[in-house]
């Protein structure tokens, strides 16, 4: 099978499609600047002998914690652990850098269990917590120096992990929190060797930070020297900011993790982090605040797994990160929210029985499949039916829908609530890249989902469904074309709702004549079947317009329509936001299905 290469300027999600490059202050430097002023200040002498010293070795049951010590390029030593799996290898590496406040025994436990797992591990001390002399400081001016001590020692953290006989040159990994964070966000864009980047809650754009004056510190930094001097400092640090390295990271995978609680790292932070990322990458949020907790580690090890391709890692439920198991696609480039499973999850999800690949139509040339989850509760007689739709995919990955995660275990959450679920492959709605291309073909999917519709009520005949109660669930773009069916003039008595979770409701982008809204206006209201839309508060502002206008419209016509906020929820929650909020949005989601499709 072909490899997934998604073209650059291809969409993956709405989001994309809605949102642009925030512009940069005209007096700042522009980014090629920046990067090759980073790549210059963290270049070092790579033949120089790392000069490691043993201080001492212990065991941890079958796992090997070595504590050592290597030549850091500008001055002193860089304490570390080395963590050491048993066997000859050849095993996947990961460099570890820890917040400000820790050391390198923050991820020491981490580490063990990756272990485990088959991965050597080389945890390391910042320059500001080892011992003197080798001590540096973050105090003052000194913070440059230290910063950069850092970049260059996590360099040849890299040289040691790759010298290692036992360790697998090719799949090196890096985990950073906080401080590590923002070193490790720099490091993506001179490190060409590590494949895959955790950045826990950290700030990308620190030097506008100490620009702004936001903390206590920063305060008594910019009191501490002249004007000029503390705008030489901003300037420095700026080359050695997180979002310069980031936003050339390509093709090195990126997995930002944030705690919604976080009181020192701001949501704007996040964002202008996040936003500077180039592809693949992954964000997602965590109940919690900066320290973050279980649920992170978790999605730490599974999402490190799927690029360097280590062990499975223990862990209470199913892996909520992890590559589609079907073999044949093993090994293709998927985005990263493809692999991230919904964050509510259920006894029993996987138990559910799926009929696979059934041709629901043909079109094209090409057959198009659906696969339909049948609960355990089949033994109560026929079931009420959910058809899932998707929404704007890249063209190429519009077939691989049945076997992503994000999209199977939607389907296997629901069917545990004890519905049926068609899983419904549309293909894509786009004719090209250009931008006025991407909408051409909504009427197309708008046919398909009808396609879908008559041909589950007809495996009734063959299947334990109930024909006669069926909902829609549409996301995102998929709003263009599943709420049709529902918004015609005439909706089947046996289509009792229907469900839109951040969908794509209207804007200048929809073809006219076709989307959500004109076929509002065109219904009898009273005919409507029960509407659910669910508004994710932190999506585009244009999205959200274009939602709200509908909302108003249903209402004044006085169509059933219940609208759901999510305030704190971001386009695709439910695979980025790990938090409370979300999985009550779920449950209330599926309590609106029982209310219209359960006697």
């Amino acid at each position: 099978m072909t490899r997934y290469r998604p073209a650059p300027r291809w969409l993956v999600l709405l989001l994309a499609l809605l949102t642009t490059p925030p512009a940069r202050a005209e007096q700042e430097p522009d980014t090629a600047t920046l990067l090759g002023e980073l790549r210059s200040v963290t270049d070092y002498d790579a033949k120089a002998p790392l000069d490691v010293k043993t201080v001492r070795a212990q065991r941890r049951g079958d796992v090997t914690v070595t504590e050592l010590t290597y030549a850091s390029p500008k001055g002193g030593r860089v304490p570390a652990y080395l963590v050491t799996p048993p066997g000859p290898g050849p095993f996947a590496g990961l460099t570890f850098l820890h917040w400000g406040q820790g050391s390198k025994n923050e991820f020491l436990d981490e580490a063990l269990s990756l272990a485990r797992a088959g991965v050597v591990s080389l945890l390391v001390d910042a320059p500001h917590v080892r011992p003197a002399p080798w001590r540096g400081s973050l105090k003052g001016a000194a913070i440059y120096d230290s910063s950069l001590q850092m970049l260059v020692d996590m360099r040849r953290a890299v040289d040691l992990l790759a010298s290692r006989p036992e360790v697998d040159a090719r799949r090196l990994g890096f985990v950073g929190h906080s401080m590590g964070a923002m070193v490790g966000g720099a490091l993506a864009g001179v490190e060409p060797r590590l494949r895959a980047f955790v950045l826990m809650n950290g700030v990308g754009d620190y030097s506008k930070s100490i620009r702004e004056m936001e903390l206590d510190n920063e305060k008594q930094l910019a009191n501490a020297m002249s004007k000029e001097d503390f705008a030489k400092l901003v300037r420095r640090m700026a080359v050695l900011d997180g979002v310069v390295g980031v936003g050339h990271a390509s093709p090195r995978a990126l997995f930002f993790q944030n705690g919604r609680s976080d009181a020192w790292v701001t949501a704007a932070q996040v964002n202008t982090f996040i936003d500077a990322a180039t592809m693949p990458k992954l964000a997602k949020v965590y109940e919690g605040g900066h320290e973050l907790g279980d649920a992170a580690r978790r999605d730490r090890a599974q999402w490190l797994r799927t690029h360097l391709g280590f062990g499975e890692v223990p862990a209470f439920g199913p892996p909520m990160i992890a590559l589609p198991t079907p073999p044949e696609l093993h090994g293709l480039l998927l985005p990263e929210w493809t692999k991230a499973r919904p964050v509510l999850t259920i006894p029993g999800m996987e138990e559910v029985q799926v009929r696979r690949a059934l041709t629901y139509t043909r079109a094209g040339g090409r057959d198009y499949k659906l696969d339909l989850y049948i609960p355990e509760a089949v033994s109560q007689g026929r079931v009420p039916l959910i058809v899932l739709v998707h929404g704007l995919l890249h063209p190429d990955l519009t077939p691989l829908v049945r076997d992503l995660p994000a999209f199977a275990g939607q389907a296997r959450w629901l069917a545990t609530q004890g519905f049926a679920v068609a899983l419904v492959e549309l293909g894509s709605p786009s004719t090209g890249i250009e931008k006025s291309q991407w909408l051409t073909r909504v009427a197309d999917l708008q046919k398909r989902v009808d396609a879908a519709l008559a041909f589950v009520r007809k495996q009734a005949a063959t299947e334990p469904l109930d024909a006669d109660r069926v909902c829609l669930m549409a996301m995102s773009a998929g709003g263009l074309w599943g709420l049709s069916p529902a918004l015609s003039k005439a909706p089947p008595a046996w289509l009792r709702c229907a469900v839109a979770w951040y969908p794509l409701l209207g804007g200048p982008d929809v073809p006219r004549g076709i989307g959500p809204m004109d076929g509002l206006k065109a219904a009898n209201a009273k005919k409507v079947p029960p509407l659910l839309v669910l508004r994710a508060g932190l999506d585009t502002p244009p999205l959200n317009a274009a939602l709200d206008d509908f909302v108003k419209e249903a209402r004044s016509r006085g169509a059933p329509l219940t609208l759901m906020e999510l305030p704190e929820g971001h386009h695709g929650f439910e695979l980025t936001d790990d938090v409370e909020d979300s999985r009550e949005a779920m449950r209330k989601t599926a309590l609106f299905f029982e209310e219209h499709l359960l006697p």
